[in-house]
């Protein structure tokens, strides 16, 4: 976990998300349009904050610190998640990850 802990996540160059009335919505490379929703279908502010939060400077670590200020969760939870989440979308190739 730690190396993508300390990777920058980046829009991958080929992917675009765009805010559409209150949903953030995610275009990969196969034109697959990507949504972001929790476990009872409604929309995951987390998931939309994390995307937020990918700015090209701030690495995986910094979107946790970010997200423990915002959110009551627990950190060790937190960094799971946000990890978990960003390797999706690196494999859907909606973000890539470099240093």
């Amino acid at each position: 976990m730690g190396d993508v802990m300390d990777a920058v996540p980046r829009l991958h160059p080929d992917a675009g998300i765009q805010r559409v009335g209150d949903r953030m919505l995610a275009v990969g490379l196969d034109d697959t349009l990507h949504t972001f929703e929790d476990e009872d279908g409604q929309v995951s502010e987390v998931a939309e904050r994390i995307l937020e939060l990918v700015d090209g400077w701030r690495t995986v670590s910094g979107i946790v610190a970010a997200l423990c200020d915002e959110f009551d969760v627990e950190p060790a939870v937190c960094r799971e998640d946000t990890v978990t989440f960003v390797r999706l979308l690196v494999d859907k190739k909606v973000l890539v990850l470099g240093p």
